[in-house]
């Protein structure tokens, strides 16, 4: 898969699993994880590329060239679902905007007689429908209640599971995948951990559960605010 990043103008600084980069173009700091020897963050790599497609569809803009003020978007993808879910979080002066959205990805269908058979469903995202809803608050209700604990300038602390010291022995497949994007003015960073929880029962690790909990609070946000669209059931 050709690197999604490439054609972006790089001067690289080492720092433990995380790789900062420069877009000089747009001025961002690109904080994503380093892939040096790292085959999980190379995965990390490719998730950037596939959910940057994804958002285009949905007529989103791209995070990695910078917003006005500060945006959070956190995907959520269970193996065995054919829904998909991205809760956004936009900061809109002294207004906040909550989105939600599911979606269903187009499949490949080897019955088909007019299947194309060069599309790659991994590697070219097609979405086929989807459905949203969004609710426009104020800044001030997010320091309220039970949204007191969500603090936004933490999230540039959080570590993506690929940064984390994890043996090559343990490993999950079938399961689900949380992926959060953040950025502001000046920086862009990507964050993804796979099967959280079932590491976290192995490594015990509060990267781990840190990374699980702030997911977890911005679903809190959306759900309180009545952003989350209901199931429908014949």
């Amino acid at each position: 898969m050709k690197n999604p990043l490439a054609y972006i103008v790089l001067l690289t600084i080492f720092s433990c699993r995380t790789r900062t980069t420069n877009d000089h173009a747009n001025n961002i700091q690109l904080i994503i994880p380093d892939t040096t020897n790292n085959k999980r963050a190379q995965w990390d790599l490719e998730k950037i590329g596939y959910y940057s497609k994804i958002a285009y569809q949905l007529g989103l803009n791209d995070l990695k060239r910078g917003v006005d003020s500060f945006e959070i978007r956190a995907w959520y993808n269970f193996s065995f679902s054919n829904s998909k879910e991205l809760y956004t979080i936009k900061l809109h002066d002294s207004t906040c905007s909550i989105t939600y959205y599911r979606y269903y990805l187009k499949r490949f269908d080897l019955g088909h007689e007019k299947q194309n058979r060069n599309w790659n469903p991994i590697t070219q995202p097609i979405i086929d429908s989807n459905v949203s809803k969004s609710v426009l608050i104020k800044n001030v209700d997010l320091k309220k209640g039970d949204l007191k604990k969500f603090d936004l300038a933490a999230i540039w602390d959080l570590h993506s599971q690929s940064e984390l010291k994890i043996s090559d022995h343990i490993g999950f497949t079938d399961c689900d995948t949380y992926t959060i994007e953040v950025a502001d003015k000046k920086r862009y960073k990507f964050l993804a951990h796979h099967c959280p929880r079932g590491y976290f029962e192995q490594l015990k690790l509060h990267d781990i559960t840190n990374f699980i909990d702030y997911f977890d609070a911005i679903k809190i946000i959306a759900n309180k605010n009545n952003t989350i669209i209901p199931y429908a059931y014949d």
